[in-house]
């Protein structure tokens, strides 16, 4: 740096400082004469001003004088005296003055300063006691214009002394005495007072005149002088500004800068801080920033050395107590984990590293992971770090992989330009790292990771630095190889622990349950944070059963216990049905366990290890299996327990099994029914069991060493006995059925197996005898077969022996050409005989008829009971002609009375006949047709026979078409509910409506429900039918009920399957609460013949509803056979009149007197009526003659689907201004 001598520009600054110095003492001293003048100026204007103040005050006292005696001659308020004397008091200078002018302004004083002027002291304490012509002299008042004051205070005085008199002769004058008071006025009004007052004014304003002339004059000659200084004070003012700035310009180049510039530059250097140079242009060479500059430079160079030696030592230094640090981890840590973070720790802490991190190649995988890292940016920086240790798309290896394939430390000591660190640099960089240092770790000479370093500087690793933490790095990998050592004696010590622990629990008395359960908890324990199970194969082999999972959650145990076992199911399912060990890491992602991911999850567990426990003969009994919260990878150790685990509860369970079979052998030998005998080889009885004790009736001690001995039957030949004796000689099996008799002579049949028992080389050193009694077996197999072909209760042939016979007889009616008649027929009203009578009566009853039935056939005709009360007869060589015949004296033989007990009984039956081959080819064909003949004969009245013709089999195609059908009608939404009107006579007002069921299906159309409903009573399906449309009533009506339609109640049709049924109260009220509907709303309609079935049981039905709140009517009356008494009994209200009597009531006259009759009885009985069908006007008119309730037809409206019926409502409502509602 080029440096010009700086005493010039020092001189000039110098020149000009003392130049300044000179002016700016001129120009203090013009500004002492210019503060002096304005001191004058304001002084002259305070005298005016002063002058003017007591000018003025002389004249007020004045005219107060005056105002305060003429106030007091014109109030005589005694308050004016004294202000009046207080004037002059205060103008005399005999009190205090007052501090402020206020106290002149007596008649404005409030009521407390008036009492505060009683004690004129007190209010004036703070004033002077100083007269006004005393003060006059002191504020300058000349000789002229005092002698005016004097003349105009001397005629005041004499003006006063009137003043006082006046008021003096005011005070003396009473209230009466008007004219004193009038003098005393006019002394203050007259004109000499005004002469008098107006002399002094004039006095008082010459004296004014005179001091304003003074006081102008001076204030002008102030003001002038004050002028003059001013300009001269300017003048100076820019000279002193002009040298000012010239000092300023002289100082501004020999600074170089401003001077805050150089003060921050001094207290740079002062502080040290030299990274930041001092720039200095080419004008400033000569200047005190350059020698500043200068001084930087020199004393940078001399830091930046100095700072280099302390740096290396401050960082040896730190590298030292890294090491020490180090060495201390060693000593203290229990595991590698906590040896690496405390060594990462040591390394930023104590070495001054930014960042530090170790990696350490995983056993399993392979694969390089960061284990630890310590430092400011160490958790973003290892977060989402991937290390390959293959090479990148340009075939090159990443530093880290160069490391640990050569075994050799990386130093990088610029981040920028070191190529080998180009795939670390972006990440290194966005931390302001710049050196790196990768060094390899050892464990037993191997290299298993990387110490990794970074720093924010480069050739941040010196000589130095890389021998202590190559030093460091050596002392670490000792330390792995020691915890390697000590962990690989741990596992020996632990899986000699676990050994000895299996061994002593199998040579104990402990269950296997209890076996297992110990084996897995003390697993558990060597294997942190595991779940152990063990799972034990079905004696099938194809499913799973729990075997022990103390900490498995019940409702998983519950889960996997009867699990399939087959490949791909499960760890276990899959490890016992291969035979191999199944690891699941990851149990969300496995695919064996993704059909039990929610359950997995459930429980909470995130991986399995299973090993299959092979016996002796490497057959899967089980699996062992370990579970763990967490996806978990196996290491080595755990695999040999888990291997070493299941070899030993293989062994245990085959012992156990072996155990368990040897004594259900003993004890099934021992219980055993069978008498069982083992002798030696010359055939002397060595064990016998209980059951040949008791059935020989000998002891134990009367049969050992004796021969085995039968008491032969006549019916078991010898040559048996002989073929037996022959057998064992020969040393084969030998079994046969031998008859004999029992101690006490009862013959009996047994089945005998003899068996010899070889030794190891082949010789028979015992036989074994098993003597099973059979006799019931025997008896048995013969009640059998004759059950497989005849009735058990009757003894007439079953459908077996009747098919049996129907294909003889059919083929041989073939072969011949003969005809054949099959006759299918049952009881009539049989269930009703079961039901009152009981079923052992039914029974009775049955084998009776079959009695008659038998001894009334031929020997070729075959009578068959296909169960309950149904009979098959099958008459071969017999024509249409020939069985008509036969069934007349068939059903006579029936109608005949019967006595069974004590009880005499007349039946009928039922008769439909099919005749080969006009009604069928087959007896499937022909019983089915003889079926609907016999189905025709009962609705056309019973107790009669019927022949089979087509329109019957196309009627019963119809039948079984409408019954399957019917079975899917509700759950294909093909059923629904129209609903025809109840009108009111009286009103015609709507006051309910009747649910009616329709069914349309989609490929029958519309069917009638006279054809449906009777299906749906033989099918049962009434009950689900029935249930739906009461329930879709209820819903509906209370749907009207919300919109609007109050009052309306709803009547619903009971079947008789659906009234009988036990639950139907239940079911009612439960319909009603669903809905949130009253009971009074609805109403059950039953018809006349049902109520009358069972007239007690309806009875009690009905009485159940009507407690409910349920109304309940009887349809279609006048059509059964109703009685009277038990119609007073039924809690019924209404009675509805069939439709067949209203139709023709005004051309039938026996229809016209039954309508008339039941209204009449009804409204007898306090029962209303209905009448259904009305479809004219004269059927209404009739009806309301003869005081019918209501009436429901066609004349008012067909039955309608819910929409049309509210829009019937609404139209009604519409024409007659509102729809009344009848409750």
């Amino acid at each position: 740096m080029k440096l010009i001598p700086t005493h010039r520009s020092l001189s000039a600054y110098t020149r000009s400082f003392w130049w300044l110095l000179l002016v700016m003492l001129a120009f203090a001293l013009m500004l002492i004469f210019y503060v002096r003048s304005a001191a004058e100026v304001e002084h002259a204007k305070d005298l005016r001003f002063e002058s003017y103040i007591l000018s003025e005050e002389l004249r007020q006292s004045s005219n107060d004088l005056t105002r305060m005696a003429r106030s007091y001659i014109a109030t005589g308020d005694s308050r004016f005296p004294r202000y009046y004397q207080e004037i002059l008091n205060i103008r005399d200078g005999k009190r205090p003055r007052p501090a402020t002018n206020r106290a002149n302004y007596w008649e404005i004083l409030s009521e407390k300063e008036q009492q505060e002027m009683s004690t004129p002291v007190t209010r004036f304490q703070g004033g002077k006691t100083i007269s006004m012509l005393d003060l006059m002299r002191q504020v300058g008042f000349t000789e002229a214009e005092f002698a005016k004051v004097a003349e105009a205070k001397k005629e005041s005085d004499a003006l006063t002394a009137t003043e006082r008199k006046a008021m003096h002769l005011f005070e003396m004058a009473g209230d009466k005495d008007q004219v004193s008071r009038e003098e005393a006025r006019k002394l203050l009004y007259d004109e000499s007072y005004q002469h008098a007052k107006a002399s002094i004014m004039h006095s008082i304003d010459d004296a004014y005149h005179f001091m304003d002339m003074r006081t102008a004059d001076l204030l002008h000659d102030a003001q002038t002088l004050n002028s003059r200084l001013r300009l001269c004070f300017i003048f100076f003012g820019l000279l002193f500004l002009s040298l000012l700035w010239r000092a300023q310009r002289a100082l501004s180049e020999t600074l170089g800068a401003p001077l805050e510039e150089i003060y921050s530059l001094l207290a740079q250097i002062g502080s040290g801080n030299f990274a930041q140079v001092i720039q200095v242009e080419p004008r400033q060479e000569a200047s005190i920033k350059a020698w500043i500059a200068l001084t930087q430079h020199k004393l940078a160079i001399s830091e930046e050395k100095h700072e280099d030696i302390n740096e290396k030592n401050r960082r040896l230094t730190g590298l030292y107590n890294a090491l020490s640090q180090c060495n201390q981890a060693i000593v203290r840590s229990h595991s590698e984990q906590d040896l690496f973070e405390k060594i990462c720790h040591s390394a930023v802490a104590y070495g001054g590293m930014k960042m530090a991190w170790i990696g350490i190649i995983k056993q399993d995988t392979q694969e390089f992971v960061p284990v630890a890292y310590y430092g400011v940016d160490g958790k973003e920086y290892i977060e989402g770090l991937t290390i390959s240790r293959k090479p990148d798309s340009n075939g090159q290896l990443g530093p880290i992989s160069c490391v640990l394939i050569n075994n050799e430390p990386m130093w990088c000591q610029n981040f920028v330009q070191d190529v080998a660190s180009f795939h670390w640099y972006e990440r290194g960089a966005r931390h302001g790292w710049q050196s790196m240092a990768i060094l390899p770790l050892h464990k037993n000479g191997n290299v298993v990771g990387t110490f990794n370093l970074f720093l924010d500087r480069i050739n941040a690793f010196d000589e130095a630095s890389r021998q202590l933490l190559l030093e460091m790095t050596m002392d670490i990998s000792h330390a792995l190889t020691r915890f390697e050592l000590e962990r690989t004696n741990e596992q020996s010590r632990k899986a000699e622990g676990l050994r000895s622990f299996m061994l002593e629990k199998i040579n104990s008395s402990l269950s296997l349950a209890e076996i297992l359960r110990d084996v897995v908890l003390e697993l558990e324990k060597i294997i942190p944070d595991s779940i152990c199970s063990i799972m034990l194969a079905s004696e099938d082999g194809k499913c799973l059963k729990l075997g022990a999972a103390p900490h498995l959650p019940d409702f998983y145990c519950q889960a996997i216990d009867g699990l399939a076992i087959a490949p791909g199911v499960g760890s276990c399912g899959n490890a016992i049905a291969t035979g191999q060990r199944t690891i699941a890491v990851d149990l969300t992602t496995h695919p064996f366990w993704e059909p039990y991911k929610s359950l997995t999850e459930q429980a909470g567990l995130g991986s399995c290890w299973s090993e299959p426990i092979l016996s002796s003969l490497n057959k899967a009994l089980g699996a062992f299996a370990i579970y763990h919260r967490a996806a978990a990878i196996p290491q080595e150790f755990h695999l040999h327990l888990l291997q070493m685990a299941a070899h030993f509860i293989a062994i245990a369970i085959e012992r156990k099994q072996s155990e368990n079979k040897l004594r259900k052998l003993s004890q099934a030998v021992e219980q055993s029914s069978n008498a069982i005998i083992i002798t030696d080889g010359h055939a002397k009885i060595e064990y016998v069991n209980a059951a040949f004790l008791t059935s020989s009736g000998k002891t134990l001690h009367e049969v050992i060493g004796k021969r085995p001995y039968l008491n032969q039957s006549d019916r078991t030949s010898k040559s048996s006995y002989k073929t037996m004796l022959k057998a064992l000689r020969r040393g084969e099996n030998w079994h046969a059925e031998l008859t004999h008799f029992d101690r006490l002579g009862s013959e009996h049949t047994d089945f005998i197996q003899v068996s010899p028992i070889r030794d190891e080389a082949g010789q028979i050193r015992h036989f074994l005898f098993v003597q099973e009694d059979i006799t019931e077996k025997k008896r048995s197999e013969e009640r059998i077969q004759y059950l497989a072909h005849f009735d058990a209760l009757t003894g007439i042939a079953n459908r077996t022996l009747l098919e049996e016979r129907a294909r003889y007889s059919l083929g041989r009616a073939v072969r011949s050409k003969e005809p054949l008649a099959v006759v299918f027929f049952d009881i009539d009203h049989f269930k009703d005989i079961n039901d009152s009578l009981g079923h052992s009566f039914g029974d009775a009853l049955l084998v009776e008829l079959s009695k008659r039935l038998v001894s009334s056939l031929r020997a070729e005709d075959t009578i068959s009971r296909l169960g309950g009360d149904e009979f098959v007869l099958l008459l071969p060589g017999i024509d249409s002609h020939g069985v008509e015949a036969v069934v007349q004296k068939l059903m006579h033989i029936v109608n005949a009375i019967y006595r069974i007990g004590e009880i005499e009984l007349n039946i009928t039956t039922s008769m439909g006949i099919a005749v080969f081959p006009e009604d069928g080819k087959d007896l499937e064909t022909l019983s089915k047709n003889a079926d609907s003949a016999m189905y025709r004969a009962k609705r056309e009245g019973r107790n009669t026979y019927r022949f089979f013709t087509p329109e019957m089999q196309a009627r019963s195609a119809r039948h079984l078409e409408l019954v399957n059908a019917l079975r899917y009608a509700l759950e294909k939404e093909q059923l629904s509910l129209h609903y025809q009107p109840q009108v009111s006579i009286a009103s015609e007002d709507v006051i309910g409506v009747e649910a009616l069921l329709r069914w349309h299906h989609p490929e029958m159309g519309n069917i009638s429900p006279d054809e449906f409903i009777s299906v749906a009573e033989e099918t049962g399906l009434i009950l689900n039918i029935g249930e739906w449309v009461i329930r879709t009533a209820v819903t509906q009506l209370k749907s009207w009920h919300q919109l609007g339609f109050y009052g309306l109640r709803i009547a619903v049709n009971l079947s008789a399957v659906q009234f009988r049924h036990g639950d139907l109260p239940n079911t009612v009220t439960r319909i009603l609460q669903e809905a949130d509907l009253k009971a009074e709303f609805l109403e059950l309609e039953l018809t006349e013949s049902v109520a009358m079935h069972d007239p007690e049981g309806a009875i009690g039905i009905i009485k159940q509803l009507y407690e409910r709140g349920v109304r309940m009517s009887i349809d279609d009356f006048g059509t059964g056979y109703s009685s009277l008494s038990y119609l007073k009994k039924f809690n019924v209200y209404k009675l509805k009149i069939d439709r067949s009597f209203v139709r023709d009531i005004y051309t039938d006259p026996e229809d016209k007197a039954i309508v008339s009759a039941v209204i009449g009885m009804a409204n007898s009985l306090g029962l209303k009526t209905i009448a259904e069908g009305v479809e004219t006007f004269e059927q209404l008119e009739f009806l309301r003659q003869q005081g019918c309730a209501e009436v429901q037809g066609y004349y008012f409206s067909k039955p309608l689907p819910a929409p049309q019926f509210e829009e019937f409502m609404q139209s009604r409502q519409s024409a007659r201004g509102g729809v009344r509602l009848v409750l």
